[in-house]
């Protein structure tokens, strides 16, 4: 997915983890060093209180975490540089001895002594062509550092040659052969001057990479050309050299001629010689003072070598190159073992920290255990006794166990009298409360429920009826000539009176449904949910002719006397109307003619649907 070599995830794996465990301490370490940045009101989930023991235990494992992790990437940073350097160092060394080598070998042979003094010679001893191999083979033992020697007439037809079977080859295979055409003829032959070709392959001389170094052969003491004196270089030579490098297992070199072709290239690297040398250098994914290069997959992001590189005298440029692989899996061994190390060392430090934490929390979970039995009252006044709670116990632990134990009688006794205190508080309380309660809901007077209890009440006595399609009785009652019971006997008359009518209207009307109402002054609400509609109106009148029969005391006089009640009803469907007033307002109409009609009577509208 990642496009990078499977021998790298190991290593990026270790070190990303090695990362995470880093940022993760340093983290845990500024919300240690700063408490503020715990409080994040509405982030912190499941937040649970931890003991003094893991409290202790976490802090000595992030501080030798952290110490650990600094120390180790100090000591990698530090490892890995020098293992950079050295693989640099020994690097640029194997570059500059290649170069060296390189440099002398072929300054030495091209240094045109010994083509030049051949050509010399064949000129000053100015012997005819057919005697030219003769003459060739006579300074045969000069050509050591060439692999092929060869002379060619003012024509470019080559007419001798060192080995002889060079020669026989050529004109075997080609019978007109000439090089008149080639570089190194041309240069000699009509320049005058000793000429070093670039590399090239030589067809005519065995399908090898040569360079020629050729000079001009001139006729007796003139300056008339006559032919060229020509070898061709060994470059078998760079791989000897490749060879005798000490880390020849491990690098590789390239040597490119000035046109930027490769004139020879380890075998392992797998170029073509003579060919154009293309590579990137430099990786965006790994960050080293190396210099990094890509041969086989150039748009690669992910680098194949480490190289360094030189520029010859002639200009020629000689590159070594070695695996960046080997590097990185010293780099993912040396992390390796780091974490290992790390681990290792944060498991000593938690069995440290679980011993130093042991000597203090044990003691004091003892005490608490101690004062939790003596609070249940299991202790019944035992000596604390304890084989880790004796003379190696902190002297502090002591004391605040003294301490606690001198005022712990103290805090039981006050516990014992504020538990009183309590009890009988909340017993006001309750009867506070129900008091409250009784008088928001209830007339003082009557005991009745008041308007507001009602209005409240009524909405979901309505919903209930109407979800039980049952009828509801809404009744108004008003006592006649009330204003006249308070005039003649006074007031304390008229309150009896009220009170004698809530009592007989709550023996009257029993069931637990009903719902008894003072609505105000001497007006009285009954609401009577799923009621008979056909016996509520004879029910109703019931209450009428016993209300009038019953005989009230004035308690200031003692004077007896009687009241009537004239009555208003609205007998529907709970789904009429959800509104009490609504309800009320035709219980109303209905009360004023039962007044119209002489007071004392009834007036009963029914609105229910027929079924």
């Amino acid at each position: 997915m990642t496009g990078i070599p499977l021998s790298h995830i190991t290593f990026i794996t270790v070190k990303q983890a090695f990362n995470g465990i880093l940022y993760t301490t340093l983290g845990e370490l500024c919300v240690v060093a700063l408490p503020s940045l715990w409080h994040l009101k509405g982030k912190l989930v499941n937040h649970t209180r931890r003991t003094f023991s893991v409290q202790l235990s976490y802090l000595f494992i992030l501080f030798t975490t952290i110490s650990l992790l600094i120390s180790s990437l100090m000591f990698n940073h530090y490892f890995m540089d020098k293992q950079q350097m050295l693989f640099t160092r020994n690097l640029d060394d194997t570059g500059i001895s290649l170069s060296h080598a390189t440099e002398t070998y072929i300054r030495t042979n091209t240094n045109t002594n010994t083509i030049a003094s051949i050509a010399k010679l064949v000129s000053i001893v100015d012997a005819p062509f057919n005697n030219w191999q003769d003459l060739l083979s006579s300074v045969e033992s000069l050509s050591l550092s060439f692999s092929t020697l060869f002379i060619a007439n003012e024509k470019g037809e080559i007419t001798a040659a060192s080995p002889p079977e060079k020669l026989q080859y050529l004109n075997q295979q080609f019978p007109k052969f000439t090089i008149n055409n080639r570089d190194y003829f041309t240069q000699s032959f009509d320049y005058h001057n000793t000429y070093v070709s670039p590399a090239f392959i030589g067809q005519s001389l065995g399908n090898e990479i040569v360079i020629v170094i050729s000079a001009p052969i001139l006729k007796g003491h003139t300056n008339i050309p006559i032919g060229i004196v020509g070898g061709s270089l060994d470059l078998s030579y760079f791989s000897s050299i490749d060879k005798q490098n000490r880390h020849h297992q491990t690098q590789s070199i390239v040597l490119l001629d000035d046109k930027n072709n490769i004139v020879y290239a380890s075998e392992r690297l797998g170029l073509k010689p003579l060919t154009p040398f293309t590579y990137t250098t430099g990786s965006a994914e790994y960050n080293t003072r190396l210099n990094l290069m890509n041969i086989k997959q150039i748009n690669a992001k992910i680098p194949e070598y480490i190289y360094t590189h030189n520029t010859l005298n002639n200009g020629w440029q000689i590159y070594v190159v070695e695996p960046f692989l080997p590097l990185l899996k010293l780099a993912q061994k040396q992390y390796a073992n780091t974490m290992i190390l790390l681990l290792i060392g944060m498991f000593i430090a938690i069995l440290v920290a679980k011993a130093i934490s042991r000597l203090t929390t044990t003691p004091l979970a003892l005490l608490a255990q101690h004062f939790n039995q003596a609070k249940d009252g299991k202790m019944n006044g035992e000596k604390f006794e304890h084989p880790l709670f004796g003379k190696s116990t902190p002297k502090e632990i002591y004391s605040l166990y003294k301490s606690l134990e001198a005022n712990q009688q103290a805090l039981l006794s006050y516990q014992s009298e504020l538990e009183e205190k309590v009890q009988q508080r909340t017993i006001d309380l309750e009867i506070a409360n129900q008091k409250l309660q009784e008088m928001a809901e209830r007339d003082p007077l009557t005991n009745l429920y008041n308007r507001r209890y009602t209005e409240q009440q009524f909405l979901s006595i309505q919903e209930l009826c109407e979800r039980a399609e049952n009828a509801i009785a809404v009744v108004l009652l008003d006592l006649d000539f009330f204003k006249k019971v308070n005039d003649t006997y006074g007031h304390l008359a008229g309150d009896e009176c009220l009170r004698v009518m809530a009592q007989v209207l709550s023996s009257h009307f029993k069931r637990d449904v009903d719902l008894l109402c003072r609505y105000g002054g001497e007006e009285f609400v009954l609401v009577l949910p799923m009621c008979n509609a056909l016996n509520v109106e004879e029910h109703l009148n019931q209450f009428r002719e016993r209300l009038a029969k019953q005989i009230i005391t004035d308690p200031a006089t003692q004077k007896s006397f009687s009241v009537t009640v004239s009555i208003g009803a609205l007998i529907a469907d709970a789904s009429y109307n959800a509104s009490l007033d609504v309800w009320l307002k035709q219980a109303d109409e209905n009360l004023y003619r039962a007044k119209d009609r002489g007071r004392n009577c009834i007036v009963c509208t029914h609105i229910i649907e027929p079924t």
